[in-house]
C-alpha cells in the first residue's frame, strides 16, 4: 500500500531530507565549507538514489504519478 500521509504528505522521501537536513545543520553549527561540500554530495546522492526508487514505486503503485505530482520530492514546498 502507499502511504501518501503524516510525513509522506510533506516529501516522497521523508528520511533522505532528514539527513540533508542534519548536515546542513552540522554545517551551519561548524560554519565549515567542507562539510558544506558534504551536505551536497548528499543531496546530490540522495536525489539520484530517490530518482532510481521512484522508477520501481511507480512500476509497482499505478497512482503513484498523481502522488509524485502533489508531494515534493527531498526539500517541502521547494524541490
Amino acid at each position: 500500500q502507499l502511504v501518501t500521509t503524516g510525513v509522506y504528505g510533506w516529501v516522497r522521501h521523508p528520511i533522505y531530507s532528514s539527513v540533508i537536513f542534519l548536515a546542513l545543520a552540522y554545517t551551519a553549527w561548524q560554519m565549515s565549507l567542507s562539510h558544506g561540500l558534504g551536505a551536497i554530495a548528499l543531496f546530490i546522492f540522495f536525489d539520484r538514489k530517490a530518482a532510481q526508487e521512484e522508477q520501481w514505486l511507480a512500476a509497482k503503485f499505478e497512482d503513484y504519478a498523481s502522488y509524485r505530482q502533489a508531494v515534493k520530492k527531498l526539500i517541502p514546498f521547494l524541490y
